[in-house]
């Protein structure tokens, strides 16, 4: 199973430590993410957490469209390009 990774990876990275070292980054970025929503659930509750997590603000529908408009332009731009 690793070797089919290994030979996958191998036309876009070459060195597998990028690869781990990017793994990793984003490891520690979604446990900083569970420890946060922990704390939050153990100090205002559950029923609360999940209230807060489902309410959204004007500010960040604008950015979630401002993101997928950009994620848009690249795609096709590298469509174009391969």
């Amino acid at each position: 199973m690793i070797e089919f990774w290994k030979e996958w990876l191998r036309p876009a990275v070459s060195n597998q430590y990028v690869v781990v070292s990017l793994l990793g980054g984003l490891g520690l970025l979604v446990l900083a993410f569970l420890v946060r929503s922990g704390v939050y659930i153990y100090r205002f509750g559950f029923f609360n957490w999940v209230k807060s997590a489902f309410q959204m603000e004007g500010e960040s529908w604008r950015l979630i469209g401002i993101l997928l408009l950009v994620m848009m332009a690249v795609a096709m731009v590298w469509c174009q390009v391969v």
